[in-house]
């Protein structure tokens, strides 16, 4: 029987690279589906201007990706941040290649800051998470 955290490493290793792939189609598909996603979601959050959204959304998503890459690979710190920058610039550079978007330096800072915010959030949290594992109990059959 696998232990419990060896199963929760596994699915956090697998939705770190959900997140990313989900990043990517967001990123590359059509403009459309980003309005879509607009319309959508812009009642939830008080209706912002597009471009705020557009912000608030690279941000958020980044942060995402970093927290859970930095939880999947807790000891290979300096690699994920390498990695979170270097998938914001490719996705970026990536979008000039389609032909209804357009990839922007300002854009690509925005998604290394709050992926840099993720990998920092998931870096403060695993201690805590090393000292619950540390503190419980194990079962006994």
């Amino acid at each position: 029987m696998r232990s419990s955290g060896s199963r929760i490493r596994r699915v956090t290793f697998g939705a770190a690279w959900i997140s990313l792939l989900l990043i990517a189609y967001a990123t590359l598909s059509r403009a459309g589906l980003v309005y879509s996603l607009y319309e959508t979601l812009s009642p939830l959050v008080g209706h912002p201007s597009m471009r705020t959204y557009a912000h608030f959304e690279h941000i958020v998503a980044f942060m995402i990706m970093g927290f859970l890459f930095s939880l999947a690979y807790p000891r290979q710190t300096f690699l994920v941040c390498l990695f979170v920058f270097a998938a914001a610039a490719s996705l970026e550079v990536l979008q000039t290649l389609t032909p209804d978007r357009h990839g922007t330096l300002a854009d690509c800072l925005e998604k290394a800051a709050g992926g840099a915010a993720g990998v920092a959030l998931g870096r403060s949290m695993a201690p805590m998470c090393r000292l619950r594992r540390k503190h419980r109990t194990p079962k006994v059959d």
